[in-house]
């Protein structure tokens, strides 16, 4: 273990050597350069995605709210909410905050 530690340090050191990362029973694994990687999406695509589930998450939102709008509306005025009314109001807000973090993401 020791000298599996000293040689990653060394290789550190060293800018021209490819470092190894020790696999299964300490033997080292391909190098990072062995291994493709995914192919990268493209940018428009994913835009466009995004956009697209942005959409129906505020069509999701605004039909959410329309509920709890009638719901509130067919609720008789008391000093106590309907635990239904809070929960769908925690939903909303929910969803509303995923939306935020989809926009900002963009």
């Amino acid at each position: 273990m020791l000298a599996s530690v000293q040689a990653l340090v060394a290789q550190r050191h060293d800018p021209t050597q490819v470092p190894q990362i020790p696999g299964p029973n300490g033997v080292p694994s391909a190098a990072p350069d062995d291994i493709p990687l995914p192919p990268r999406a493209d940018p428009k695509t994913q835009l466009k995605e995004q956009q697209k589930e942005i959409r129906h998450n505020v069509d999701r939102l605004l039909q959410m709210v329309k509920d709890l709008k009638d719901e509130s509306d067919k609720t008789p005025e008391t000093d106590v909410l309907s635990l239904s009314l809070v929960k769908k109001a925690e939903d909303i807000e929910k969803l509303a905050r995923q939306v935020r973090d989809l926009i900002r993401a963009g």
